[in-house]
């Protein structure tokens, strides 16, 4: 098995990367291939990038001795094989829609894709701690940290237990289309949705379908809060601020605009970075607080 592969950023002077039985490496002309993809700033690692629009471009080559084992995740082909759960693993954790040329040289694949980077998922790559690998000549390294992780990611969702817990990982899907590039009443409303989601996930054992939708929104946003240790306790008032976010989500999708309130889009940026705080914990990382979402969080639940 050997697939070219689109819009896949290595980490700097990172040459390979192995996850799952299946070997990535880079393009010979890689410095080229990732300065005609999209970037948003200036930035300078391996190599410099400059701000530019970009295009799909294929940066590096998948192969696999064996053969390939079939999917975990719920895609709607009837032969999907590993490596769409492995590409979509890679799409999270690197802001861009990674994807497999099709074996036969139709291009329609990659023109109905979008090559632009997300809007949101940034935490879930700053969650996974740097591990320092050494390369000749001395004192170059590159981050091994990110392949070890995103096996470990892989492993995790390959395990039957957390397969069944998680009713087959669907929350992943939605988690794509929700931190892709687009409008934030978009991207709200899928979260919002990861978080019911979440919530009939660990309830429905005991509480009907019925009895879940009758359920009051903070409620479900509480018990999310608790099961994944964002906040140890929560009292009355922070109930009644949680009781905020239901007022955003009923006026988006009963009205179709958020709220005038002055604190609406800076609340519903909060809630998209609660989500992957969340989705770090599902996938077994230790969520980074380094864009200061617990402060945040703190200062939404205690405002007057």
């Amino acid at each position: 098995m050997r697939r070219e592969i689109y819009n896949l950023e290595f980490p700097s002077w990172c040459p390979k990367l192995s996850i799952g039985g299946y070997e990535f490496s880079r393009v010979p002309d890689y410095e080229q291939r990732l300065a005609s993809l999209q970037h948003l700033a200036p930035a300078t690692a391996e190599f410099a990038t400059v701000p530019t629009t970009g295009q799909h471009a294929i940066t590096g080559v998948v192969e696999r001795d064996e053969p390939e084992p079939p999917a975990v995740l719920e895609w709607s082909g009837s032969s999907t094989t590993a490596i769409w759960d492995i590409l979509l693993i890679l799409s999270l954790f690197t802001r861009r829609d990674v994807f497999a040329a099709p074996p036969s040289a139709d291009p329609t694949g990659a023109i109905i894709r979008d090559p632009r980077v997300h809007s949101h998922g940034g935490l879930l790559r700053i969650s996974i701690p740097y591990v320092r690998q050494p390369i000749e000549p001395e004192p170059f390294a590159y981050d091994i940290g990110f392949e070890q992780a995103l096996n470990r990611v892989y492993d995790l969702i390959r395990d039957p237990e957390w397969r069944q817990r998680y009713r087959g990982g669907y929350f992943l899907f939605l988690a794509d289309q929700a931190f892709r590039m687009q409008p934030l009443e978009s991207s709200f409303v899928t979260c919002w949705t990861i978080w019911e989601h979440l919530f009939s996930v660990h309830n429905d054992r005991w509480l009907s379908p019925s009895s879940i939708r009758a359920l009051r929104a903070q409620e479900k946003i509480t018990f999310i809060l608790s099961h994944y240790d964002i906040v140890n306790q929560i009292d009355s008032h922070s109930r009644a601020r949680l009781s905020s976010l239901s007022a955003i989500r009923h006026r988006l999708v009963h009205f179709g605009r958020f709220p005038a309130e002055p604190n609406a889009l800076e609340d519903a940026l909060l809630f998209i970075a609660l989500t992957e705080w969340v989705l770090a914990r599902v996938l077994g990382l230790q969520p980074s607080n380094a864009l200061n979402t617990q402060e945040r969080l703190q200062e939404f639940l205690s405002r007057q």
